[in-house]
């Protein structure tokens, strides 16, 4: 019964958050992220920097999010000479956005535009919770499961 969220499970987390306006179909959401937002510490650093426009974090839909970052693997390295102990098979990969960034995988795919999906990210300067699509092979982003009952 677990599944990766539609837009409109986003939606409703949006609106759980405290948005008054009805939030659009795969646009910003305006002022939702510090209830979204972990107050949490990792070896003593808080995970989300305080920013005056975001505003205290509260977690009031205790969904957790904590900022982990993404990753971009780039493209498959082609007629590469491999050594088996180092893998080169895509080596523009990279890890980036930790203690800045969360990202997160929606189950909509982007219409007439093969291997796109659509994701749900916050940035910690920022309040809103925002809408991108990704290439699914070469955009890494979190996952949070929901269940249907």
């Amino acid at each position: 019964g677990w599944s990766l969220p539609t837009e409109e499970d986003w939606l409703a987390l949006a609106k759980a958050a405290g948005v008054s306006d009805e939030p659009e179909k795969y646009s910003d959401i305006e002022g939702v992220a510090a209830a979204l937002m972990a107050n949490a510490s990792f070896n003593g650093e808080r995970m989300w920097e305080y920013w005056p426009q975001v505003g205290d974090i509260t977690d009031k839909c205790g969904v957790s999010i904590i900022s982990a970052g993404y990753a971009m693997l780039g493209r498959k390295a082609e007629n590469v000479k491999e050594d088996e102990n180092i893998d080169y098979s895509y080596p523009q990969a990279s890890f980036t956005g930790y203690k800045k960034y969360a990202a997160f995988w929606t189950a909509d795919v982007v219409a007439d535009e093969e291997g796109m999906a659509y994701y749900r990210y916050i940035i910690s300067d920022q309040s809103a919770l925002l809408i991108a699509k990704g290439d699914m092979n070469s955009f890494g982003a979190s996952v949070r499961c929901v269940r249907k009952k």
